[in-house]
């Protein structure tokens, strides 16, 4: 149960899984904000929508994982904890040498830096040029420089800080502007060859002006979950002059066709880049797994640069268990 929305463990009963699902030894899970949300508002549900484990079992159905590969997966909660069942269309493959416990960073905010390169654009989307990140050092903004300098585009990376310009150049990013600056948009048309960023990716509406006024004509601005940030607003005359288009998406609320088909393109389109390791986990805190409350509550702060893991080290125990 829940005590002032603070994480309790419990020993519960083994998962089981289905035909089409794996089971997972879980060994970190990525702290991402639909974990807050679960916490805060529902009682008796267990957080977690990515992990990093080893396969531990496999269902009749599944012919595409063995027992003890390692693997990362996006999950539709329920990660705090030893084991997880998972569909198996939910996993990716890890190369052998990378951090198991940090690969649990990089399901999350790679099936977001896949939908906002690709899926929600379409096949052309690879012609973009220029990406301004907004946000460059957190989880989500170092992951996208990453991918977004493996197509090749030119990214520019803001962040509320210019001492934080060296982690954003460390991932790749060719510039970086403060976009506490008031002339953050000037700045950053300045950088892009003085005709704007064809992308901007954000989180949030509350910037939504500044944004548009950061596109090119016929730029597009793409809002990963609005984290509390719901209103914005924004000129309509200057968006029907550039002819930007604005969308936002949650990929915690879609369904499991939608984060199937999501995982497919990924490993299509963005994942080799893991696979070659040209593409890392950016995470600057790890926490054992006692005190995962104190992940979250760094994570409602909004100051932290990378994203924070737990390990679910739970120590020798002869049931299972999870956190609530």
């Amino acid at each position: 149960m829940l005590v002032s929305n603070n994480l309790e463990q419990r020993e519960v009963k083994m998962p089981e899984i289905k035909d089409n699902e794996v089971l997972i030894k879980v060994c970190a899970v990525g702290v991402n904000r639909g974990d807050i949300t679960d916490v805060a508002t529902t009682d008796g549900v267990c957080p977690g929508l990515e992990c990093s484990g080893i396969i531990e079992a496999v269902g009749r159905n599944v012919n595409c994982w063995k027992v003890g590969e390692m693997v990362c997966a996006i999950l539709e909660g329920g990660g705090y904890a030893e084991q997880v069942a998972v569909p198996a269309n939910f996993l990716l493959p890890l190369p052998d040498d990378i951090d198991l416990d940090d690969a649990a960073g990089l399901p999350y905010a790679s099936c977001c830096s896949l939908l906002a390169l690709f899926k929600l654009h379409g096949p052309n989307t690879i012609e973009t040029k220029k990406i301004l990140i907004r946000e460059g050092t957190s989880g989500i903004g170092a992951l996208a420089i990453q991918y977004a300098k493996y197509l090749g585009l030119k990214v520019i990376a803001s962040t509320g800080s210019s001492d934080n310009f060296s982690i954003c150049h460390h991932y790749g990013a060719d510039f970086c502007v403060d976009h506490t600056s008031t002339n953050f948009a000037r700045a950053v048309i300045e950088k892009s060859g003085c005709v704007g960023v064809d992308l901007v990716l954000d989180y949030g509406a509350s910037d939504l002006q500044r944004n548009v006024d950061c596109c090119c004509i016929s730029g597009k601005v793409v809002i990963v979950d609005l984290h509390g940030m719901e209103s914005g607003s924004v000129d309509l005359a200057i968006l029907q002059e550039k002819q930007v288009e604005i969308k936002v998406f949650n990929l915690q609320s879609k369904n499991f066709g939608y984060k199937a088909s999501v995982i497919t393109e990924l490993r299509t389109h963005l994942w080799p880049a893991v696979l070659q390791q040209k593409v890392v986990p950016a995470i600057e805190h790890r926490f054992p797994v006692i005190e995962s409350q104190k992940a979250l509550n760094l994570l409602r702060k909004d100051d932290s640069a990378g994203k924070s893991i737990v390990r679910m080290n739970f120590g020798e125990t002869s049931g299972h268990r999870k956190m609530y």
